[in-house]
């Protein structure tokens, strides 16, 4: 009787352990009302099809008036200019080990990066935003999107080949990432020190997701089955993109590796 309530307990015991390995799904939280505002600014020879710089490079009047408008709007929390070499560093650091991407950059000059402001977006009318800065004169483009659901939840995200893989080049020609692969990826994530929560993301999560992201009433749907599932990782630090790169791109079924912020 004793050794039968022993192994009981055991077998509860792994039970138990077992069940605190499992990826938890997404936390039911409010959706973050909070965007990135990029202004980029027209350089030397840019597009012939943007108005606004038909008088070639942005100039410090054009910045000043820039400025100003992004002052005067009540949605932004605050914004910071970006210069040409801060924006080829980023553009750099986004290639990661991707042999193509890499060697765009290397084709790539400096003095062909568009100098930006970088904004935080609050609350408000997003759209009368992008059209208040898109009229003026010196900008090239504006982009914004909304937070990720995952903004202060997760760290980074490890995305899983998809059905239809075609937007990932690691998952061309290949089929949905297995049961057995998705468990590999799980093992090495419970492997990293400092990890704190594991969350699951399947293809209807990370839709939901990605319509926040792009926000815009007229933005195109997309087809489920070409969206992956993915895991987050809460850690007590943040991790180096590359670092997690070059731990995770390598593995079967890992389509991509995405920093939350």
């Amino acid at each position: 009787m004793l050794l039968g309530g022993l192994a009981g307990l055991g077998l509860a015991g792994w039970r138990i352990y077992e069940h605190s390995r499992r990826p938890l799904p997404p936390p039911e939280t409010p959706a973050p009302l909070t965007g990135r505002l990029s202004v980029f600014l027209c350089v030397d020879g840019s597009d012939e099809d943007a108005p606004n710089c038909l008088y070639g490079a942005a100039t410090a009047d054009d910045k000043r008036a820039i400025e100003a408008a992004l002052r005067s709007l009540p949605e932004l929390r605050g914004f910071s200019f970006e210069t040409k070499e801060q924006a080829y560093e980023k553009f750099r650091r986004s290639a990661g080990d991707d042999p193509a991407g890499l060697e765009f950059v290397r084709k790539t000059r400096v003095d062909e990066m568009p100098e930006s402001y970088q904004a935080t977006l609050g609350p408000g009318d997003w759209e009368a935003v992008r059209l208040r800065i898109d009229d003026l004169r010196g900008v090239l483009a504006t982009e914004i999107y909304g937070d990720s659901l995952w903004r202060g939840v997760a760290d980074i995200g490890i995305a899983l080949c998809p059905e239809i893989g075609s937007d990932y080049p690691r998952c061309r020609g290949r089929e949905r990432v297995s049961d057995e692969e998705k468990a590999a990826v799980l093992d090495r994530i419970r492997d990293l020190d400092g990890v704190k929560a594991v969350y699951v993301e399947d293809a209807a999560h990370a839709r939901v997701n990605r319509r926040r992201i792009l926000w815009r009433p007229d933005t195109e749907d997309v087809d489920v089955r070409a969206l992956p599932e993915a895991f987050y990782i809460a850690l007590d630090r943040p991790p180096a993109k590359t670092e997690m790169e070059k731990i995770f791109l390598p593995m079967p079924g890992v389509a991509q590796v995405v920093p939350v912020s």
